[in-house]
């Protein structure tokens, strides 16, 4: 067997002894369990640990139910067929079955609510109100400096144009057409898909690209690449992910939730409430099917649903109803 963390091996006797499942079925769960591991390791602890074996159960006692929403929806959004994405789900709640009964002086059950991906789906994703994400394009609408103007452009390219973090780190400048503007995306099996660039995001791009010509990568591999470092190194995920940390902090948007991702879901949360047809969304996004676009009308319904709860009429006081019937 691979070297795995201890509670891994653990996890693994007691599928072989206490479940008697077979060698291969077993390794098939404990890739699932180690793929998430190391989506934890990203999106949770910000690549804190240089493998997953370094991830101790005290980080995972750390998780909560939203950490397992982000994964499924990590699954869907990277074109996992539903049937693989159940099968996940199914290994994960194992695990967490075992971390609680076994090792149930430290855990406690993130699993016991989730029972199918239908009632997952319906917790995601979380996205900005129409409020923050403008505060968010605006931040660093008027900065000078190169951070700034970088800053400024990403945020854009998230907000406007719906891009995963790993194809926006990938972009190079011989992918825009800046003539028509419109440039490719490179998404995931190397999907290619057209983003077009409004006003805004084309005068940000522009602002950059006049930096851009006077940076020298260190690499000449990188002499294309879009963004580049003050360091002249290509831009990679994890510093992309702490330019949006700095800019909710700076926006003044404590939410904790809040990802380099709860951008990509804002610019389809925001086009589905604008009226914006599913179809067009699934083509912004990339996403192979429609079904995982759908996600958001989810959302979109308990907004509806709210606002109908909420209604004027509701608030609407009987002694008022009788002062006015006698008017």
């Amino acid at each position: 067997m691979e070297n795995y963390n201890e509670f891994i091996t653990d996890f693994e006797n007691y599928l072989y002894v206490i479940k008697n499942l077979s060698s291969q079925y077993i390794k098939k769960i404990t890739q699932t369990i180690t793929q998430f591991l190391n989506f934890i390791n990203i999106y949770k602890f910000d690549n804190k640990f240089k493998s997953v074996e370094e991830i101790s159960l005290n980080e995972i006692r750390t998780l909560t139910n939203q950490d397992i929403y982000s994964y499924i929806f990590y699954l869907a959004d990277n074109n996992y067929k539903q049937g693989t994405r159940n099968f996940k789900i199914e290994n994960l709640r194992t695990f967490f079955e075992f971390l609680y009964k076994i090792k149930h002086r430290l855990f406690k059950q993130p699993f016991q609510k989730i029972n199918t991906e239908k009632r997952i789906i319906k917790q995601l994703p979380n996205y900005l109100s129409y409020d923050e994400a403008k505060k968010m394009t605006e931040l660093y609408k008027n900065s000078t400096n190169e951070l700034g103007i970088r800053k400024n452009v990403i945020i854009h390219l998230f907000l406007h144009c719906g891009m995963r973090v790993s194809e926006l780190a990938n972009l190079n400048i011989s992918d825009f057409k800046l003539s028509e503007r419109k440039f490719l995306i490179l998404g995931k099996g190397n999907k290619e898909r057209i983003g077009y660039l409004n006003n805004d995001t084309y005068d940000s791009l522009m602002r950059y690209m006049e930096l851009r010509k006077n940076i020298v990568p260190k690499d000449k591999k990188d002499r294309d690449r879009l963004f580049i470092t003050r360091k002249h190194e290509k831009i990679n995920i994890r510093t992309i992910r702490r330019y949006i940390k700095s800019a909710y902090i700076e926006a003044g948007i404590t939410n904790n939730s809040y990802s380099v991702h709860t951008l990509r879901h804002t610019c389809a949360t925001l086009l589905f409430k604008a009226g914006t047809d599913i179809k067009v969304i699934q083509e912004i996004l990339g996403h192979s099917t429609v079904e995982v676009t759908k996600i958001y009308t989810h959302l979109y319904d308990k907004d509806v649903e709210q606002t109908l709860f909420e209604h004027p009429l509701s608030q609407f006081k009987y002694n008022n109803a009788i002062a006015y019937t006698n008017a």
